[in-house]
């Protein structure tokens, strides 16, 4: 519906009038404007000539991949005005944007960390058996939770008889507290001899977390006969 009635309303409704498309009460007002004024007449010649000449062009036919990449571009508008419809969706829009910003700025640089981090393990795999200490153990002392009771020294004393096997009681001072045969008792002469023998003899106590403890061993006692 026109409003004024004047050059500037009637110019701008000259394309649909050549085209037929105002209503009844338009198209009397822009006839009788038309029939008064000359500059508005020769604008609507030109607009008839105009419309004219686009109706005698051909038509060309769209490609396929034009109208798919039209398609595309008109559904991704249509999705960006629906999101922004809402606070909810923009946001989620904004966390989209976000996440794909990182993606893209993170993903050239996870390859040549993850390829340096490999590198990385190799060489280290590859010389981490040089890298090896051998510790000298020799003067260290031992820290076992128990250590048995070891000989220090033999007593001259000899003794004849049988091989025999001896159980022997060494205290926390490395002396023979008590001793016996468990294969059996001896005679009175056999069990002097070893008495001596074992108590003129000097031993290392055994030792519990470090401190010396009474402990027991067997010693095993062999005779060599020489004859000459």
């Amino acid at each position: 519906m026109i409003e004024e009635l004047n050059c500037k309303s009637v110019r701008e409704t000259l394309w649909d009038y050549t085209a037929e498309t105002l209503d009844e009460t338009d198209r009397i007002l822009v006839d009788s404007h038309l029939r008064d004024c000359r500059d508005c007449y020769l604008h609507r010649a030109e607009s008839r000539s105009l419309r004219i000449g686009l109706k005698s062009l051909p038509s060309l036919n769209v490609s396929p991949l034009l109208q798919t990449k039209l398609r595309v571009v008109a559904s991704r508008e249509r999705s960006r005005q629906e999101l922004r419809r809402t606070v909810a969706t923009r946001f989620a829009e904004f966390r989209s944007k976000i996440k794909l910003m990182f993606d893209n700025m993170l993903k050239p640089i996870a390859v040549p960390a993850a390829g340096g981090m490999l590198a990385s393990f190799l060489c280290f795999g590859a010389i981490v058996d040089t890298l090896h200490v051998h510790p000298e153990w020799q003067d260290d002392i031992p820290v076992g939770l128990y250590t048995q009771v070891a000989i220090d020294d033999v007593s001259p004393f000899s003794c004849d008889g049988k091989d025999v096997i001896v159980q022997l009681t060494i205290d926390e001072n490395g002396n023979v507290s008590d001793f016996e045969v468990p294969q059996g008792s001896g005679s009175a002469e056999e069990m002097r001899e070893i008495g001596n023998l074992v108590l003129y003899s000097s031993f290392v106590p055994a030792t519990a977390f470090g401190q010396r403890v009474t402990g027991k061993v067997l010693v095993n006692i062999h005779h060599i006969n020489i004859r000459g």
